[in-house]
């Protein structure tokens, strides 16, 4: 029979490995999780491309509007919408897709607005 101390030593030695694996197995959870969310956000968020669609149509009531790509990227709770639509009305003059930024509920978009400012508001909040 082993005297009492060796047993408390076993015993303990391992609890000690039993709860270190259950806590490297919840730390591997738990950023997988937060990569797997992180991850949906980057790419896009049907509901926030949506809102960015209607205000586009709003703007621009009386356009054929056709939309590109689209993603959403996030500033802690703030999503911002950066995508391409090519915008087709009876006086248009710029020919093909072009690139707009819809956060905030703020809509800036390149023919409209000008590149400058869709090109200020793409490196705030689409670059990265």
């Amino acid at each position: 029979m082993m005297p009492k101390n060796k047993t408390t030593i076993i015993v303990g030695g391992l609890a000690a490995v039993v709860l270190a694996a259950i806590g490297i197995g919840l730390s591997i959870y738990v950023v997988q999780d937060s990569r797997a969310e992180l991850g949906g956000q980057a790419k896009g968020d049907p509901l926030q491309v949506a809102g960015a669609k209607i205000a586009m149509e709003n703007r621009f009531p009386e356009a054929q509007l056709t939309f590109g790509d689209a993603k959403v990227h996030w500033d802690g709770d703030i999503p911002s919408v950066c995508g391409k639509v090519d915008i087709v009305q009876p006086q248009d003059m710029f020919d093909g897709p072009e690139r707009y930024v819809f956060s905030n509920g703020e809509l800036t978009v390149e023919e409209a607005d000008g590149a400058d400012a869709v090109d200020q508001k793409w490196s705030d909040v689409c670059a990265g």
